[in-house]
């Protein structure tokens, strides 16, 4: 069954209703009718399911009949990645962080960024769409930062490991820092990496760098590589 997407605000007193895209979807793409059953997430853990009461021209209305929770999935992953310069570069980074299980993601500008501007409204509307394709009910906040620092500071409590191609290949167990039961953030930097002297900044922070293979990754390749490892 597909899903829909409607955040609290539109989910109140046994009562769902799905606005603008998501109703048009269901109304003239998937042709739904009033009683047919629809399944709806709430992007904060809440799965519902129940018959379409009414259907006028941009929204329609479900009745509530079955109603689950799922708890914030573990580990709780947090994707800090700079800014990429091609538009669907970033926007597959971001479809595919969602499709993994990243609980946020956090867009920054480093010393190798070069674009400027970024589509909010399309990497969140890109957001929503994976989350329903895969089948979860949580949906990350996208943020966006001045700088990778700032987003470090903004999790003091979180394991911080970075993606870096120069450094030893030591042997890394995602494992190790599950069982640790504390937020992971993984940082990836934009084309061409971190510089040096980010790299310096991030030891003095007690980040960990991690080798992710052999070979040189393109920052959206890194950044699914990354992540892939955690997967249950």
């Amino acid at each position: 069954m597909n899903s829909y997407y409607a955040p609290l605000s539109q989910i109140q007193n046994g009562f769902i209703e799905l606005r603008e895209q998501e109703a048009k979807h269901a109304s003239k793409v998937m042709r739904a009718s009033e009683g047919d059953k629809l399944s709806v997430v709430d992007g904060r853990g809440g799965r519902y399911s129940g018959p379409i009461t009414r259907i006028t021209k941009n929204t329609i209305q479900l009745e509530i009949e079955e109603q689950k929770r799922e708890e914030v999935p573990k580990p709780s992953l947090v994707l800090g990645m700079g800014i990429i310069k091609k538009r669907d570069r970033l926007e597959f980074a971001v479809e595919k962080a969602v499709e993994l299980g990243a609980r946020d993601i956090g867009l920054f500008r480093s010393e190798h960024t070069i674009k400027e501007n970024v589509r909010v409204d399309r990497l969140e509307a890109i957001a929503i769409s994976a989350m329903k394709q895969s089948l979860r009910c949580w949906l990350p906040e996208i943020s966006f930062y001045q700088g990778w620092q700032e987003m470090v500071d903004r999790h003091p409590e979180a394991q911080c490991l970075v993606a870096h191609e120069k450094i030893d290949k030591e042997p890394f167990q995602p494992q190790d820092y599950k069982k640790k039961d504390k937020p992971i953030l993984l940082m990836v930097g934009p084309e061409g990496g971190f510089s040096s002297d980010e790299i310096s900044q991030f030891k003095e922070k007690g980040a960990r760098l991690v080798s992710l293979g052999s070979y040189r990754l393109r920052a959206e390749t890194a950044a699914v590589a990354f992540l892939s490892q955690f997967l249950s």
